[in-house]
């Protein structure tokens, strides 16, 4: 009995994914509950949820703003419009409210994301970018035909007109981590590729 709970237990943890491999797919995005949040990871390392007893939270009431994290402390995920924010007992934990504004890879830029206005997806860069991101997405300004900026810190968006699709769009998206890296030296971000019509068809890791 205690051998098939020890393999059933490792096959749980094999079926898990990083929080990273999770949002470098799409299924976390701005604007998501903390219910939908919480089902999305529901797939991930138990370390890396963030509405589990013994996960990390930070409430701003002034600012109506809330940060939560993980164990892991890999992923730090900001919430906007909270009134309620999440408490937890000794098994579970009440969500409370508000939606998903933004996610960082440490406290530090959490924090500083309250400081940065929200960008919507009609900007062409965030404000805030450094010279690099900014000629970084440069390359992908033809008006009509592409564009690209950065949305938040970890997520750069390029838009075409007509995107690759299926595994070519990750591999197109790929090709843009490598120039990203090695002609502007930016890294630390998931980019994403879309159309002009907001759908989304690959993405890819580039840390």
């Amino acid at each position: 009995m205690k051998k098939f709970l020890l393999v059933f237990f490792i096959f749980l943890l094999s079926a898990c994914a990083t929080s990273e491999k999770i949002i470098s797919e799409g299924k976390v995005y701005i604007e998501m509950s903390k219910y939908e949040l919480r089902n999305t990871l529901l797939l991930a390392y138990p370390g890396d949820d963030p509405f589990l007893p013994g996960a990390g939270s930070e409430y701003f009431s002034s600012e109506s703003k809330e940060i939560v994290w993980g164990i892991n402390r890999n992923i730090y995920y900001v919430f906007q419009n909270v009134s309620e924010p999440v408490t937890c007992g000794i098994i579970l934990c009440k969500l409370g409210n508000g939606t998903l504004a933004s996610w960082h890879v440490n406290l530090s830029r959490a924090r500083d994301s309250f400081k940065q206005k929200t960008v919507s997806r009609s900007s062409t860069i965030n404000t805030s970018a450094s010279t690099g991101r900014i000629a970084l997405a440069n390359r992908w300004n033809d008006p009509g035909y592409t564009k690209a900026y950065f949305p938040q810190k970890e997520s750069f968006w390029i838009i075409l007109k007509d995107p690759p699709k299926g595994k070519a769009a990750n591999l197109y998206a790929s090709m843009a981590c490598n120039i990203a890296k090695k002609e502007y030296n930016e890294k630390g971000f998931v980019i994403t590729i879309w159309d002009f019509q907001n759908t989304k068809y690959g993405s890819s890791s580039c840390y």
